[in-house]
């Protein structure tokens, strides 16, 4: 893992999503858990920084996709962290209820996703978050409801160093060319798009210079304006 800005660490060589480390006096905190397969590589990169498995206290979920959620019942099992997640998410992690897209084809997309490509098991919720609540990693982390591309998804807001951990509100890639650049969440696999690009006008707001995306590099200055030009570009 490299760290990206202090006490700020992304993991390497994970299958599909990003998944960072936050370190801090108040322990060691996951924001989001990449795949089952990804475990591994996850617990290595922790050792070999020095940690033990047992420093982390929390794996904070930003929705429900397997790519997102698969590491975190073992990584839960294995260390005794809690899962923190949005509310509105929980019977999706859960596996209570099945996310539904806004079209045929994501329906189907999601329905391969779930039981062949990133097939997840159910993880239980030890916290179930709404907007404003407060996670106790990096200082202080504001969740922020930014929904659309799930109903429950959610971002992390540290409003001091004003840093965002964003999940798929926004990507930094085209996550099937690996294409660099800002982006909404892809259409297809969403449950409400326009629900989706009124998440990205909500963080337009904040005075955010540092963005973790859930796929594509992070964003170490300047993220805002960034943010601001892509919803220009989309509202012409």
């Amino acid at each position: 893992m490299r760290e990206v800005v202090l006490g700020v660490y992304l993991m390497e060589g994970l299958q599909a999503s990003n998944v960072y480390l936050l370190t801090g006096d108040d322990g060691l905190t996951l924001v989001d858990a990449g795949l089952a397969s990804d475990v591994d590589r996850i617990v290595t990169q922790l050792e070999e920084r020095g940690y033990a498995l047992r420093q982390l206290r929390t794996v904070v979920l930003t929705h429900a996709h397997g790519d997102h959620v698969g590491g975190a019942a073992e990584l839960a099992r294995r260390s005794g962290a809690h899962i923190v997640a949005h509310q509105d998410e929980v019977p999706y992690i859960e596996q209570s209820r099945t996310l539904r897209p806004s079209s045929l084809v994501g329906r189907v997309m999601n329905w391969l996703s779930s039981r062949v490509l990133f097939r997840t098991d159910g993880c239980e919720v030890d916290r179930a978050v709404e907007e404003g609540d407060v996670v106790e990693a990096l200082g202080r982390l504001e969740v922020v409801h930014t929904p659309g591309h799930t109903p429950g998804a959610m971002s992390l807001y540290q409003r001091e160093r004003r840093i965002v951990f964003c999940g798929d509100a926004l990507f930094n890639a085209d996550p099937m060319t690996g294409r660099p650049g800002l982006d909404f969440p892809i259409r297809l696999i969403s449950v409400d798009n326009a629900q989706a690009r009124d998440s990205v006008r909500k963080l337009a707001e904040l005075p955010i210079e540092v963005l973790c995306c859930g796929h594509g590099e992070p964003i170490l200055g300047g993220a805002n304006e960034q943010i601001q030009a892509l919803l220009k570009g989309a509202d012409g």
